[in-house]
């Protein structure tokens, strides 16, 4: 038996243990090569249920443990008649089974307003691209670099041919590591959703397509989801830069995009210090992005006067 203790999303101590006698069991999954799909369904169970004797095999027999990933029951996406999908066309794995089933029992217990929201969000967060690689579908346009996603971090953990750790030893390696992500995914849109009462406020306080931040937070999908008819006319956030004085970003046309509204002047472009306080006329800018996304400068008023210059440009 090994064992390993974990916080899950609570806060709270969790411990998994391996167990090495089936009947101990009161969790089982499948043995082998581990995947994303049973790794991440296995500390969703562990905020789900807390503490887990889990057992790996290819073989179920005992009937009195909850079973996943394998065995052909509920929670295993393996039987030929399976077809479970969403309405996207993903089909559901065996981590997609759990957190329908479970999802909304963990998120009750966080401090969210709209939990449907959130569920779906997660979903669409880790979830579904978990599902999607373990059922073997690609994506459209599958880029030409190899991308590095949580499936693919996850199968390294799988011992080498010479690697001189168990199989369980990398196991347990790989579920602490999707507890870290699934605790950081969580955190963050957490945080994100404290802002959003926040930046709805400053949206509707915004004039001229700039919007105004006291401090930074995650404003653009706020923004680009707001139901608020002054959100789609916000080219510019303004707000404190971390490295001191102010930034000024230009909204993206979608979230993740990298394509922006409105650009900033093109004879700024890759521009410094001197040489574009005098292209701009704005006293203490020190930075436009050669991409014309981002500027930076020591004041707020002037972090207002390169928004003001750039909207009528």
């Amino acid at each position: 038996m090994k064992e390993m203790k974990l916080k899950n999303i609570f806060n709270d101590e969790v411990k998994l243990e391996i167990v090495d006698n089936e009947a101990e069991a009161n969790f089982i999954t499948h043995s082998g090569t581990f995947h994303a799909d049973e790794v991440m369904a296995t500390v969703m169970l562990l905020n789900k249920f807390g503490s887990m004797k889990l057992f790996r095999t290819s073989s179920v027999s005992n009937n009195n443990a909850f079973v996943y990933d394998v065995g052909f029951g509920p929670f295993d996406h393996h039987a030929i008649d399976f077809d479970e999908k969403r309405d996207n066309g993903i089909k559901y794995a065996s981590c997609g089974l759990v957190w329908k089933a479970f999802g909304l029992d963990i998120i009750s217990k966080l401090n969210v307003e709209n939990k449907s929201s959130f569920f779906d969000t997660i979903d669409k967060n880790i979830v579904m691209d978990i599902d999607r690689d373990d059922n073997g579908q690609t994506l459209n346009n599958e880029p030409e670099i190899k991308l590095q996603n949580i499936p693919s971090l996850i199968a390294n953990f799988n011992p080498s041919w010479n690697d001189l750790l168990s199989e369980t030893d990398r196991f347990l390696d790989a579920v602490a590591f999707a507890n870290t992500i699934f605790n950081n995914i969580i955190k963050n849109m957490l945080s994100k959703e404290s802002a959003r009462k926040i930046i709805e406020k400053n949206i509707e306080e915004s004039k001229n397509g700039i919007l105004i931040l006291e401090n930074y937070m995650p404003w653009k999908d706020i923004v680009l989801s707001s139901k608020n008819p002054k959100a789609s006319e916000i080219l510019y956030a303004i707000f404190p830069s971390k490295r001191g004085g102010y930034n000024v970003v230009a909204t993206p046309i979608s979230s993740g995009s990298f394509i922006i509204k409105k650009k900033f002047p093109e004879s700024w472009a890759g521009k410094e210090n001197e040489e574009l306080q005098k292209i701009s006329g704005v006293d203490t800018i020190t930075f436009c992005h050669k991409n014309l996304f981002i500027c930076a400068c020591k004041t707020f008023e002037d972090a207002k006067k390169i928004a003001e210059i750039s909207v009528k440009n």
